[in-house]
């Protein structure tokens, strides 16, 4: 092979100079590499982002993107909180009178006035003169010459639905009656005071047809002795505290029994408790005695929808109107139905341009002649 002849120089350079340039490229890269990483912006010398002019709130957060406030650019403004923002509840003047009406009432029932029975806790006279039916009123600042109404829907506790309305949809001046078959009817009791209403328990007794016509296990009997009515009492004032009186259910059989009423209306009266005879006949004799053994009362006028019909209901409305212009005051009974719910609550709103007051049963007290 020495006797092979030498490259010449620019032979051999253009052997070479691939590989040379391959090598600088990889050397280049490299360099640009460590210059970029070496120089660039270290993350925490970034500037702090500037904060929103307006505080977003929690729900808008997602949809609102932080930009620095310049002249071009416009501010997160209340605009943009309005779209999200909840539209304002606007209340008519019909709701802003019933609510008006339905202010809470004193806690009940007071422990002064309770005292433990065979079948749980019942009404009595407490401390002082501490009596239930001033105790549970509804505070009363109306005029003491004008016409007054009181109205009493009975079967509140039976029925969820219809209780429901009757103290939520009726003003807080109408009395509710509690059945002492319903459930719960404390609670029942509570919700009702917490909207205005005056509470009553009713008070199952005899009708006529008794017992084709039963009003449940514990009706009072006019048969029956003293001692088993009173019994049947206990178990009946137990059901449920916080009332102002009671208010007999059906009973045209013994409300005209005067032997057999008599010492139930004498121990409803030592407990300081207001009767409200519902007239189930008209023997009935519940408001002479009551008023003979000095026993506040009161006296159902109208059973306001014996028939369930919007004319009806608004007639025999219209007939305790006549009642209490004439006499000063009248008392009207009604179920809590739904149409009768209804009825009476748009009666309500016309009686203050007819001079007439709607009032609780407690404000009419000893005001009716007796019939």
């Amino acid at each position: 092979m020495a006797d092979e002849p030498e490259l010449k120089t620019t032979t051999r350079l253009k052997v070479l100079n691939p590989l040379l340039m391959a090598w600088a490229f990889i050397i280049i890269l490299l360099s640009l590499t460590v210059s970029w990483v070496v120089f660039s912006e270290d993350p925490e010398a970034i500037p702090e982002e500037p904060q929103l002019v307006e505080t977003v709130t929690e729900e808008m957060a997602p949809a609102v993107v932080a930009t620095e406030t310049t002249a071009e650019e416009p501010t997160l403004t209340e605009t943009a909180v309005s779209a999200t923002a909840i539209p304002e509840i606007q209340i008519d003047e019909k709701t802003l009178s019933l609510l008006d009406t339905q202010f809470p009432l004193s806690l009940a029932p007071n422990e002064n006035l309770l005292a433990k029975g065979d079948n749980g806790m019942k009404p009595v006279q407490g401390p002082d003169g501490l009596i239930a039916w001033k105790e549970y009123a509804r505070p009363y600042t109306g005029s003491e010459s004008g016409s007054r109404i009181a109205i009493i829907i009975t079967d509140i506790g039976l029925n969820t639905k219809s209780s429901t309305a009757a103290i939520d949809d009726l003003p807080g001046t109408i009395n509710l009656a509690f059945s002492p078959y319903g459930r719960n009817l404390q609670t029942w009791m509570d919700k009702a005071r917490a909207k205005g209403h005056e509470g009553l328990l009713m008070i199952p007794t005899e009708p006529i047809n008794y017992p084709d016509n039963d009003p449940g296990p514990h009706t009072l009997i006019s048969d029956f002795s003293a001692r088993d009515n009173l019994l049947r009492l206990d178990w009946l004032l137990s059901q449920v505290g916080g009332y102002v009186g009671v208010v007999n259910h059906m009973g045209s059989k013994f409300t005209a029994a005067e032997e057999a009423l008599t010492p139930v209306l004498e121990d409803l009266q030592s407990r300081g408790l207001m009767f409200v005879d519902a007239r189930s006949t008209r023997f009935s004799m519940a408001a002479r005695i009551a008023r003979r053994i000095n026993m506040p009362r009161a006296m159902n006028d109208r059973y306001l929808d014996n028939v369930i019909t919007s004319e009806d209901i608004q007639r025999q409305l219209g007939e305790l109107e006549k009642i209490a212009t004439t006499f000063g005051a009248a008392v009207g009974l009604a179920r809590a139905t739904p149409l009768t719910i209804k009825e009476i609550a748009l009666w309500a709103e016309t009686l203050q341009d007819k001079g007439i007051e709607l009032t609780p049963v407690t404000a009419v007290a000893n005001r009716q002649p007796i019939k």
